[in-house]
């Protein structure tokens, strides 16, 4: 990971993105990517400064940073936004 900054970030892209299509819009699905982005740049640098970039912990942290940030970017989409969650039927 130490000299190849954006192909370890791409999985993060990947989750973010399919993370999004779940969300059911084409909005989730852009904030889902860019929320993945977010979360795996921010454990990718957390990574390297505790130096465990060439660990699989890293690579476990890229893919939980991804989802979380995707999780979070699309609740804080939802909640501008003012979209309520589906009641259960």
């Amino acid at each position: 990971m130490d000299d190849h900054f954006w192909p370890s970030l791409y999985p993060a892209i990947a989750v973010g993105f399919l993370m999004g299509l779940a969300g059911g819009s084409i909005v989730s699905t852009i904030l889902g990517s860019i929320g993945g982005l977010l979360g795996a740049v921010a454990l990718y640098f957390l990574f390297g400064w505790i130096g465990l970039q060439e660990t699989i912990l890293s690579l476990v942290g890229l893919v939980g940073g991804a989802v979380a940030g995707a999780y979070l970017l699309m609740w804080v989409g939802n909640r501008i936004g003012g979209a309520r969650p589906h009641a259960a039927e």
